[in-house]
């Protein structure tokens, strides 16, 4: 049995790789140099990208590997200080590697980094393959040896070298598949980071007195630093601080909307309708008010006791007309 029928039972096509001039001597190796038509190279490549959406990059890798003959080999999403990160590895037909290659940079926004690696294994694999040939001439030697054996002792020698030989063949077989697979399959590994800008900010405060300030801060994500922000804090004032404080002197409900900007002029905005509510303060105005506001209404309570006093009076008279001639009697009859 050849390498090449050993190879088409492991159902892995045999790689067009041919020799010219090439004679095999077990003793000095190649007698002469070969020349290879098709040359086994693994390719494998890591990149860097930063992408508009990572779900949605994720999803268009996945079905750009299917296109080109390949697959996911893994995946993960992690979110770090509200910003997606991602990795996925998968591999591609060797031959569609540049075009798969090409296709993911123009997925990106931004790429980062890009590395490639090619490792020749021709010489290893062709001589990986006149191994697998002795050993299964070996083997085919033994077995027939095997049937000549008349001792038990004989049979036992025969069969331990039996043993070894087939493991050796495995070993060998099953490298030959992984250069095989690899080098019909390349490698990629790309991490993935979401530039998708966004923003959320809050207050230290929302309900605040005249006169009194409220600090502001923002989180980002996404995006290219540095970033530029505008704020407008709802009554006609506005600020370009990262971190800026307010000082609201009206009395009213404000709304608050912050606007950035990044490095390669992304834009996004924050509203938060209604957010900072204002009160009157303590001034000497307020006080004043207040008391003359107090003055009034004890006023009118005294003049509303003194009107329904009067009013009333016949009612109150007769009711003391009777408490007395009731506290009179009860003083006769004691006497």
């Amino acid at each position: 049995m050849t390498a090449t029928t050993t190879r088409t039972a492991m159902g892995i096509p045999a790689p067009t790789i041919a020799t010219a001039g090439v004679a095999w001597d077990n003793n000095a190796g190649y007698s002469e140099s070969y020349a290879a038509q098709e040359r086994m190279v693994i390719k494998t490549a890591n990149m860097a990208l930063v992408v508009e959406d990572v779900n949605s990059s994720l999803m268009q890798i996945t079905n750009l590997a299917k296109a080109n003959g390949g697959y996911v080999v893994g995946s993960d999403i992690q979110e770090n200080n509200n910003r997606l990160y991602a990795n996925v590895s998968f591999r591609v037909d060797a031959s569609k590697f540049d075009a798969t290659m090409q296709a993911l940079q123009e997925l990106a926004v931004d790429v980062k980094s890009v590395s490639t690696s090619g490792q020749d294994v021709t010489e290893e694999y062709v001589d990986l393959d006149s191994k697998l040939g002795n050993l299964e001439a070996s083997e085919a030697q033994l077995l027939k040896l095997m049937e000549k054996a008349g001792t038990v002792e004989e049979i036992l020698k025969v069969q331990q070298q039996l043993v070894s030989t087939r493991e050796n063949i495995e070993v060998i077989k099953g490298r030959m598949q992984y250069l095989e697979q690899s080098s019909a399959l390349s490698y990629i590994y790309a991490s993935l980071e979401q530039s998708k800008l966004a923003v959320e900010f809050f207050a230290n405060t929302t309900t605040i007195q005249e006169g009194e300030k409220a600090q502001f801060q923002p989180t980002v994500s996404g995006g290219f630093s540095p970033y530029t922000f505008t704020w407008d804090f709802g009554d006609g004032k506005t600020s370009t601080e990262q971190f800026p404080s307010h000082v609201y002197n009206k009395a009213g409900i404000y709304t608050v909307k912050l606007n950035i900007k990044d490095d390669k002029q992304g834009t996004t905005d924050a509203t938060r309708e209604d957010y900072i509510t204002v009160t009157a303060g303590w001034t000497a105005g307020n006080v004043a008010q207040s008391a003359w506001h107090g003055m009034v209404g004890f006023g009118r309570f005294l003049a509303s006791f003194f009107i329904g006093l009067g009013v009333f009076s016949p009612v109150w008279i007769a009711i003391l007309v009777i408490l007395y001639f009731a506290w009179w009697r009860r003083r006769k009859k004691k006497a």
